[in-house]
């Protein structure tokens, strides 16, 4: 079987991490998180990054930094068509009223014209998710809802670019994700990267218990325990260095598939916004009234390629429904029903290619 995905880590990358199992320092002490921090905040040119121990963790402080900032604001507009993580978040701590927003079938991200009479407002915040890397503009979107503040989830998109910056660096704060299937890993990982130095301040001192920052083991706000371990951070600074060799194998993947998908009837890949260029984390594929997913599931298995749906709408999740918004959901469930989402990882071979390729095409033509 064909997987859906597969970390990269050659034994040269892995280097930093036996040395840190090595030296015992294995927990939230040692260098590496020092070193893997700088490493990212100079690839990102952003002011400021603080590793966490993962990407829900990284997001959930993204929500705290914005309600920290921006206490009046008390709506919070979001994309209907996610990883439940991302609406999880923002709702732990019920700061939040969350307006869900459907999806836009070309890009598969949220449909800003459907929110765009929300957004002229100094009390609302906008959630963009970049679904499966694709890049959502948010440079132009700050000018053009200038009293809207923006947060992101960059879990997917990470080194994807908006108008030559990279994703997650242009707006108040974002979230990254380093797990297992993720363009670069740790295992499990994550990270926040602000430019805000009040968001900084806040995040910093919440994801370590409330650590006051004028004397240990003085707690000046209620914290959790979101540290990233030395080790994690120390496998992420090995990924980091080969960073540009995972993004070339990454970018031969996704030209082959999207020049083979454009010569295709039926098949649909998801349209790129001017400005911008995606992260090339994973490749989905819409086939337009083929039997939907789980018929063609059972085809890419029996041809020994796995895969996976589209994310569910939100009215899908039991402790959401009341939030959820089912007249609100069209896109979002033409997605579920015909989206796909194909093996992406960054050693899938030339032959396996051609073969999932050409699975697709049989199946588009049936």
């Amino acid at each position: 079987m064909i997987p859906i995905y597969k970390p990269y880590l050659p034994s040269h990358s892995l280097r930093h991490a036996h040395a840190a199992i090595d030296s015992t320092w294995i927990s939230f002490n040692g260098p590496y998180v020092e070193r893997a921090t700088e490493k990212l905040r100079e690839l990102l040119g952003v002011k400021y990054v603080q590793l966490v121990n993962n990407g829900t963790a990284a997001t959930h402080l993204v929500a705290k930094g914005l309600f920290y900032k921006h206490p009046n604001i008390t709506k919070v507009i979001v994309p209907n068509n996610v990883y439940v993580a991302a609406w999880n978040a923002f709702v732990y701590d019920k700061n939040f009223d969350l307006v869900p927003i459907d999806a836009d079938v070309a890009t598969w991200n949220m449909n800003i014209e459907a929110a765009s009479h929300l957004l002229d407002d100094n009390n609302t915040a906008l959630y963009a998710v970049h679904n499966l890397g694709n890049t959502i503009n948010i440079p132009a979107l700050k000018r053009r809802f200038g009293k809207c503040v923006f947060v992101e989830d960059n879990c997917e998109g990470f080194m994807g670019t908006y108008e030559g910056k990279y994703s997650g660096t242009e707006s108040l704060a974002s979230s990254v994700s380093f797990f297992g299937n993720k363009t670069i890993t740790s295992g499990e990982g994550g990270a926040v990267i602000t430019n805000d130095e009040d968001v900084f301040k806040h995040v910093k001192s919440v994801h370590g218990q409330g650590q006051a920052p004028t004397k240990k083991y003085i707690h000046d706000r209620l914290g959790h325990n979101y540290r990233m371990t030395n080790v994690q951070a120390a496998i992420l600074l090995g990924q980091l260095e080969i960073l540009p060799e995972i993004l070339e194998k990454k970018k031969n993947i996704f030209d082959f598939y999207k020049k083979e998908f454009a010569l295709m009837r039926n098949v649909e890949v998801q349209q790129v916004e001017e400005g911008c260029t995606p992260s090339n984390w994973m490749m989905g594929v819409r086939l337009r009234s083929r039997g939907g997913y789980a018929s063609l599931q059972n085809f890419l298995a029996d041809k020994g390629i796995d895969s996976r749906p589209m994310f569910y709408p939100m009215s899908s999740h039991s402790h959401l429904k009341h939030v959820a918004s089912p007249t609100r959901e069209k896109g979002a469930k033409i997605l579920h029903k015909e989206g796909a989402i194909l093996p992406s990882f960054p050693e899938l071979t030339h032959n396996e290619l051609v073969h999932i390729v050409a699975s697709i095409e049989e199946y588009a033509n049936k």
